[in-house]
């Protein structure tokens, strides 16, 4: 495997285009002949390909720069794939939320691996509200943490918020 050396302007060039998902921008202050060579030796080591009406980092590209590139698949038609994570917090951010049957539907997992994503979504701090629909399902939805129900205290806090606020008085 050939490594390749970037010149610091070259490397600052490729990390500003995995922030932007790929997309190759030089700087407008770059002189034309200056844009020509970078574009020209881009494409030579193939760390960039051309896309449409832009250029994009390829997969040797996000190496020559320590990166890993961006995991996201493609349907048939050439569309980028939306990843199953993105697919469930679309459903459950609708206001009718999503039942388990639904997220299973969606993403092809199983009740306990639907579940655990759920798990999964409450230790990270999503508020998640479980209610019954019409129909008998239970559906869960994404609440916004001002609508939120206040979280319950041990009696304990209670205790000792009572006594600071005592103390104060």
């Amino acid at each position: 495997m050939t490594t390749i050396t970037l010149s610091k302007t070259e490397t600052t060039i490729l990390l500003a285009a995995a922030e932007r998902g790929g997309a190759i921008e030089i700087p407008e202050a770059t002189k034309p002949a200056t844009q020509q060579r970078l574009m020209g030796r881009f494409e030579r080591e193939k760390l960039i390909r051309a896309e449409e009406d832009r250029h994009v980092l390829t997969l040797l590209g996000y190496r020559a720069i320590g990166l890993r590139p961006p995991r996201q698949k493609r349907t048939e038609d050439g569309a980028r794939k939306a990843s199953k994570r993105t697919m469930v917090l679309e459903l459950l951010g609708r206001a009718e939320g999503a039942s388990i049957a639904e997220l299973m539907s969606a993403t092809g997992w199983l009740p306990h691996t639907t579940r655990a994503a759920l798990s999964r979504l409450r230790s990270a701090g999503t508020l998640l509200l479980k209610s019954s629909r019409e129909d008998g399902t239970t559906a869960y939805r994404i609440v916004a943490e001002e609508h939120a129900a206040p979280k319950r205290r041990s009696r304990a806090k209670q205790v000792e918020g009572e006594a600071a606020a005592a103390a104060l008085a």
